[in-house]
């Protein structure tokens, strides 16, 4: 069912409903279609309408406004209004669905570069990026599978060398509007769904808790009206999720008392991006690389048909289409291969992951090597509030995001670069020319307008980590915040760790867990 907050008499208590779901991107998206037609009634907040496509209006965006770190405001001064969406779908408007799971070495304490690790192995987690898969409707979960990936993509990595410290990896990625812009994939069926309500234009403006703070009571919420506040109701709900993205679910825990953060602090902290330098070193080769080779990291788009029988096999299909309505017959999405570190190199060299792209000249005898890679967690990397700025439609205190990187960061940086110049001159490159400044500490970085400026992945990780125990994070491994019995996260907030892949397959893979976790404890409770 579909309604508007705008619609709703003033101050209205919305109560009866076994769940409350707070955002409707990628998080609360998934979590309310695997809800749908079970017995959990749920209702979902979401910022947006129902109309919402491409960007935000103007009113809704500047919530988002808010104040930034120095570091920050030289690698992206425009950051937090750019790189998040206050709409319905989110930011699934405006990402291309690069999807890859967590490495089973990203999930797991690497003693000499970090402590911090997840709470359960990455068995825990397949199931769900099974499932998680068929939302890029990206066929079969076969990754590791590189000899498939190679036929399909008419391609080959270079071929592997003894001593080798790297290997081939394959991505994919979902451009089409219809499947990647969540809001309209599952429009249909949330608004079919008897079980499942979304509330449009309903803004949370803080969690309301019991003078303990162990025990969500209620909602306090608006609508945005002509640009300014509109009219406040409130929401009463056996347990609630936030799934606001990274950054603003962060905010409102601040804005409601600090709820659930630690002896620690830790609320807030630990915030992690994915660096990236989309040009940080030139190779040239004496002659030009094989077509096969450079089409291994060429995006292409492939067309697999799904088995005809179950425990079949996908089936690449490049015959032209005679009807191109036939096209829904197929998964069709894109895919291209990089280079990542072996499991055991990257444990011995004590850095973080990290995958390479290399974009080939049309000549083939040269190409720009793009670095995406892990973070390192770092408490001094954090969100908290500004009250000398206020928001200009509710008027709370804006977010203040203080993003920094350790030396460590730049060390990984500097390695997998060695790493890479080792790997192609083994592969007969004569040069390997750095276009990245790798000088100097922390804090220095090539920054725009440089080619080979540093830049940020849009990926907001960390700041309300999940850990076994509540001296070490802020959620339990079942999402649900340490101290409050009936307040869980979805989102990649959560996550302790980032390795280098996106994280939307794993966003979705961990709501699609709470889902069902929430909805066994919501059918059993009295």
């Amino acid at each position: 069912m579909y309604l508007n907050a705008d619609q709703l008499p003033d101050n209205t208590l919305l109560q009866g409903f076994d769940l409350c779901i707070v955002g409707a991107g990628a998080a609360g998206l998934a979590m309310a279609k695997r809800l749908a037609g079970t017995s959990v009634k749920a209702l979902v907040l979401s910022s947006g309408l129902p109309s919402d496509r491409g960007r935000p209006d103007a009113a809704r965006q500047a919530v988002y406004r808010g104040t930034i770190g120095p570091f920050l405001q030289k690698v992206d001064a425009q950051f937090l209004e750019r790189s998040r969406l206050h709409m319905h779908g989110g930011t699934t408007n405006h990402f291309g669905f690069w999807s890859r799971p967590l490495d089973e070495v990203d999930l797991r304490p690497r003693p000499g570069y970090r402590d911090a690790h997840w709470p359960f192995g990455l068995d825990e987690l397949v199931p769900y990026y099974r499932a998680a898969h068929d939302f890029g409707r990206f066929g079969p979960f076969n990754y590791d599978d590189i000899a498939f990936w190679e036929r399909v993509l008419y391609a080959r990595c270079f071929p592997p060398l003894p001593g080798d410290s790297l290997t081939g990896a394959v991505m994919h990625a979902q451009y089409e509007e219809s499947l990647h812009d969540f809001q309209v994939q599952f429009a249909d069926e949330l608004r079919a769904a008897p079980n499942i309500t979304v509330l449009f234009n309903a803004h949370l403006l803080a969690v309301e808790s019991t003078a303990g703070k162990d025990h969500v009571t209620g909602l306090a919420c608006a609508t945005i009206e002509d640009g300014r506040a509109g009219r406040r109701f409130r929401v009463e709900a056996s347990a609630y999720v936030l799934a606001m993205g990274g950054i603003e679910t962060v905010r409102v825990l601040k804005l409601s008392g600090d709820l659930g953060d630690n002896r620690k602090g830790h609320l807030g902290r630990g915030f992690m991006v994915h660096p990236l330098v989309t040009s940080a070193a030139r190779v040239r080769f004496s002659r030009p690389v094989e077509t096969e080779i450079c089409n291994f990291f060429r995006d292409q788009q492939v067309r697999l048909q799904p088995p005809q029988t179950e425990g079949g096999e996908y089936v690449h299909v490049s015959a032209p289409l005679v009807n191109p309505e036939d096209i829904f017959n197929y998964c069709v999405f894109n895919a291209w291969g990089v280079l990542v570190p072996k499991a055991e190199n990257l444990e011995a060299e004590k850095i973080g992951n990290f995958r390479l792209i290399l974009r080939f000249s049309p000549a083939r005898d040269e190409a720009i090597v793009n670095v995406n890679w892990e973070q390192l967690p770092n408490e001094n990397s954090a969100i908290s509030l500004n009250p000398s700025q206020l928001d200009p439609i509710f008027g709370q205190p804006v977010t203040h995001l203080d993003w920094r990187l350790l030396d460590a960061d730049k060390r990984t940086l500097a390695r997998a670069l060695e790493l890479c110049r080792a790997y192609l001159q083994a592969r007969g490159a004569t040069a390997f020319d750095l276009i990245t400044d790798l000088s100097g500490g922390a804090d220095h970085w090539s920054f725009a307008p440089d080619e080979g400026a540093l830049a940020t992945g849009d990926h907001h990780m960390g700041a309300l980590r999940m850990s076994a125990g509540s001296q070490d994070g802020i959620v339990n491994p079942d999402s649900r915040l340490h101290s409050v019995d009936n307040l869980y996260i979805a989102g990649c907030s959560v996550f302790p760790t980032g390795g280098f892949a996106n994280p939307t397959l794993t966003i979705i893979a961990l709501a699609l867990r709470l889902a069902d976790h929430l909805r066994a404890a919501l059918t059993t409770m009295p």
